[in-house]
């Protein structure tokens, strides 16, 4: 009888301490950019859920039984990236959340948890719900508290009935990485997010931080360099030409981007290091040739893009910088004759008048380079007739018969440092697509008239002017 009322009363004494745990204080957190990683899950206990003012009734022990011999020191911060064992004392046996049966998995019972593990001592911090936690330490001044993430701070929000807090375990560059558990949701996990978003993490309502120690910062040494995209060279003229790029850094940030540069003739003899503008994550700068002994030619643009860790990023393009050449053409026009003189992509033709082109000539100055330009036309009743040159008249004149294609290339030693792209309005087709350096443009086998036609002349490999998937159509 004895044996049994002592097990009777050790039965009520469990039940008041609530050791047969049974609850839950925070939903599962809505992770928004951000990182969650789940770790371990140990065998789970049943809990039942805390009502809203509900408290984890204190055992009442003195504060030398939470005492632990294997406490750290406040200079020394051990994270914690592993879900703590079932025979952890600081989570379970001493913990008073799970020993009024509030236990893991959820958010009070891991933090209560893991500040006592922090400082080896039963922390002063709240037995209610989440979202108290902030006002407990705010009314009683129990702690530091801010809005800057520090090692082993308490993170609290209120963004629910519930709230939600986590501890918050390492910090590189302006990554956090915090710990937590969730009611109704996972044992143990991570979670890592970029410092300034917490209000768009978890569950919303951001308060701030509790640092129930001060812990040394563990600097991790920023060791990712910046990362480069898009570069290119743009806005080629006969003055210079613009470098752009696309740079990011995720953890120390971007410092300062510069692009390097010099012509190809007497090595580098005239390298410049320019320093780009940089415009949130743009940088750019414009060359002048005058910056570069006025020399065209072939150019070397290296980009270096460097954090504010002292790490560096590189790659490399390159620029044929020639003068611009003028391209003038004129056509000759069913009814209308030969037209004036058009430019560098000017329309010669007509327009919604259905007439048809009957002849073309073409020239260019070659600003001094050893530069031609050959043509040749598909005539109606003809076919292609023989190569034509620097205003040399490619058809046929008082013969009503229309042109249906024109091919066009680049002659002489520097014919390698432009390309000629060109393009024609067909009838019952309309504008084509352009063609490049001999590429055929225009109808073939379908007795279609050619009505008008634009003609460009731009440095080697600088971007065509328009598409170029269909410049030319055949019935063959």
């Amino acid at each position: 009888m004895k044996f049994a009322r002592k097990i009777f009363l050790f039965g009520v004494f469990a039940l008041a301490l609530g050791i047969f745990p049974v609850a839950a204080l925070a939903e599962e957190p809505t992770v928004d950019s951000a990182v969650m990683t789940t770790i371990d899950t140990p065998p789970l206990v049943e809990t039942r859920e805390m009502l809203a003012g509900d408290v984890a009734p204190d055992p009442g022990w003195p504060d030398d039984a939470y005492l632990n011999e294997s406490i750290g020191t406040a200079s020394v911060f051990s994270p914690r990236l592993t879900a703590p064992t079932m025979d952890n004392d600081y989570y379970f046996s001493k913990n008073i959340f799970y020993l009024a049966g509030y236990g893991m998995p959820n958010c009070t019972a891991y933090a209560w948890g893991r500040a006592y593990e922090i400082l080896g001592s039963k922390p002063n911090l709240s037995n209610g719900n989440a979202n108290q936690f902030w006002g407990y330490n705010q009314a009683r001044g129990a702690y530091p508290s801010g809005t800057t993430p520090k090692l082993g701070a308490i993170l609290c929000w209120n963004g629910n009935s519930y709230g939600h807090v986590a501890v918050v375990e390492k910090i590189e560059g302006n990554k956090v990485t915090v710990s937590e558990s969730s009611w109704s949701g996972s044992f143990f996990y991570t979670n890592t997010f970029t410092a300034g978003s917490e209000n768009s993490v978890s569950v919303g309502g951001f308060q701030g931080y509790i640092y129930i120690d001060d812990f040394d910062q563990v600097v991790i040494p920023d060791t990712t360099p910046p990362t480069i995209t898009n570069a290119r060279i743009t806005d080629i003229n006969d003055d210079g030409f613009t470098i752009t790029c696309d740079v990011t850094d995720a953890d120390s940030g971007v410092d300062s981007v510069y692009f390097p540069t010099w012509t190809d003739a007497n090595g580098q003899d005239d390298i410049v290091w320019h320093r780009a503008t940089v415009n949130g994550n743009t940088a750019s700068y414009r060359v002048l040739y005058s910056q570069h002994n006025n020399e065209f030619g072939s150019y070397s643009v290296h980009v270096y893009a460097y954090d504010k860790a002292g790490n560096h990023s590189a790659t490399a393009l390159n620029l044929s910088a020639q003068k611009s050449i003028t391209c003038s053409y004129q056509t000759h026009i069913q009814d209308y004759g030969w037209q004036e003189w058009k430019t560098n992509g000017q329309i010669s033709g007509t327009s919604g008048e259905s007439k048809r082109l009957e002849a073309i000539g073409i020239r260019i100055d070659n600003m001094g380079y050893n530069l031609g330009i050959e043509y040749r036309t598909h005539i109606q009743n003809i076919g292609w007739q023989g190569w034509k040159r620097n205003c040399e008249v490619s058809g046929t004149s008082n013969q009503g018969l229309r042109l249906e294609a024109i091919e066009v290339r680049l002659t002489g030693a520097d014919a390698y440092r432009y390309d000629v792209y060109y393009r024609v309005h067909a009838e019952n087709v309309g504008w084509l697509d352009w063609a490049k350096n001999g590429g055929s443009s225009g109808t073939e086998g379908f007795g279609y008239r050619l009505e008008a036609i634009e003609v460009v002349v731009i440095p080697a490999g600088s971007p065509a002017p328009g598409s170029t998937m269909r410049a030319f159509q055949s019935n063959n």
